[in-house]
């Protein structure tokens, strides 16, 4: 893309975020840009976040054909049924909707939650190890 400022807008029927595994997203994605953008795609991410590294894979890719310097479109995404959302003290898991102006990868997104009843996993600290279950093991 050139220099100018470029707009991208997503909008979840209903404002919903939180979602159930294989369930549907639906939305709109809007873009306003200074010439006409050579695509314009959805996507949607899971990623990995901690200290470890970064894991990412893009689930699913949306394109929006022949798109015009300002626009507004429906989109609908069917969410996968894993890998689930969760957070814990050294790693989570993330859903992103992401809609991406190219070249140049300008984009705008959209944090979702997949889990079952549409909860973030949220792992404990307080949960015993089989290490920490048993520490009169000779083998520790």
């Amino acid at each position: 893309m050139t220099a100018g400022p470029v707009s991208l807008t997503l909008e979840l029927a209903g404002g919903a975020t939180d979602f159930e595994p294989g369930a549907t997203v639906s939305g709109w994605a809007a873009w306003s840009v200074p010439v006409p953008p050579v695509g314009i795609e959805l996507r949607l991410v899971w990623a990995t976040l901690g200290p470890g590294g970064r894991d990412f894979a893009i689930a699913e890719t949306v394109p929006f054909a022949r798109p015009l310097v300002e626009e507004r479109r429906p989109f609908v995404v069917a969410l996968p049924a894993a890998p689930y959302s969760f957070r814990g003290r050294l790693i989570a898991l993330v859903w992103t909707l992401e809609l991406v102006a190219l070249p140049g990868e300008e984009k705008t997104l959209v944090e979702l939650t997949v889990a079952p009843e549409r909860r973030r996993i949220e792992l404990r600290d307080d949960v015993a190890t089989p290490r920490e279950a048993a520490p009169d093991d000779p083998g520790g």
